[in-house]
């Protein structure tokens, strides 16, 4: 009986989770070889390009891709007894959150996404405009295995 409570409540952190995710996020993302070639133009500032052309061009470049689709791949327990959810956005970005902090307001959990992280080609970030829309339930690829 718990255990199958215990899954439902899996169930629902996921569905939290993207939820958050989808409202609060976007994916960035900038062509390496394109960047390349600005870096090589700027030359550490002996190129043709002013420091101030230089993050221009960088910044133009930058595309902002809206998350589409969540997969949920593992559940796990650290050390700490913190218990860590891994995911993948769009199916190109991996990362993972802690849960390990309760809101005192709503009883809900807090996800401390790290921003700017990963290895490229994709990294995480804010959105400037939050939303609070639900992500398509078929868009969410729920784990359904057990916490390691």
């Amino acid at each position: 009986m718990d255990r199958e409570k215990d899954k439902q409540e899996l169930l629902v952190i996921q569905t939290d989770l993207a939820n958050y995710l989808y409202n609060n996020y976007v994916l960035s993302t900038i062509d390496e070889e394109q960047k390349k070639k600005i870096f090589n133009e700027f030359n550490n500032g002996n190129g043709d390009l002013t420091e101030s052309q230089f993050f221009e061009k960088l910044e133009g470049m930058e595309k902002k891709i809206s998350i589409e689709s969540v997969e949920f791949t593992n559940f796990s327990v650290t050390p700490m007894n913190t218990v860590r959810v891994y995911f993948k956005l769009n199916n190109v970005y991996e990362d993972s959150v802690s849960l390990d902090t309760v809101s005192a307001e709503n009883d809900k959990l807090i996800y401390n996404i790290r921003t700017l992280s990963g290895e490229g080609p994709y990294y995480l970030e804010e959105k400037p405009e939050k939303t609070e829309a639900s992500m398509p339930s078929q868009k969410i690829i729920y784990y359904h295995g057990t916490v390691n």
